[in-house]
């Protein structure tokens, strides 16, 4: 189990690194086309579709693990912390399995249409050539298998808490 949370830990710091980069470059090329219009009107060439299809999923899918654990996505403890233990006890657990159903179904439907991308050889024209573009939909399985191992290893290691989701959300703020 160890060996399986140092991978997901080292696989969300990738993640989290190659988003950052893809950021980074998306701010670099849009600044430099920008600029080319303005001081030589003469654009650069393909950055609106190199942003789209090769940057943006880059800045988006490999933190998606990351932004999971860290538990920036809404929740609605307030709601629940309010009901009888016993519901929330199930509640916590109906939530896990609608997540690892979830999360799996979008890992191999998202493999399908990567396979698909690669049988068809998808590309896209940018300044009269085709740039495959099938690589970067591997992304999407390969970010929602880390989901959902970060969901079953927080499932399986999960240590009970002694305060409330409530008292420790507030104590971060």
């Amino acid at each position: 189990m160890q060996i399986l949370q140092k991978i997901n830990h080292w696989l969300m710091k990738i993640g989290v690194f190659v988003s950052g980069l893809a950021i980074l470059g998306m701010m670099l090329i849009i600044v430099v086309d920008v600029t080319m219009r303005n001081v030589f009107s003469s654009p650069v060439s393909g950055t609106y579709e190199i942003v789209q299809f090769f940057l943006m999923p880059l800045a988006i899918f490999p933190a998606l693990a990351y932004t999971y654990q860290s538990g920036v996505l809404p929740r609605l403890i307030e709601m629940v912390e309010k009901l009888p233990a016993g519901f929330q006890k199930f509640n916590r657990v109906f939530i896990t399995i609608i997540e690892i159903i979830i999360f799996t179904l979008l890992m191999v439907y998202g493999f399908k249409f990567a396979m698909s991308g690669l049988a068809d050889q998808m590309a896209i024209p940018v300044s009269g050539s085709l740039i495959p573009v099938y690589p970067v939909y591997f992304l999407v399985p390969l970010s929602f298998a880390s989901v959902l191992l970060e969901v079953l290893l927080s499932t399986f290691t999960r240590v009970p808490e002694k305060e409330t989701e409530v008292e420790a959300w507030q104590k971060s703020i």
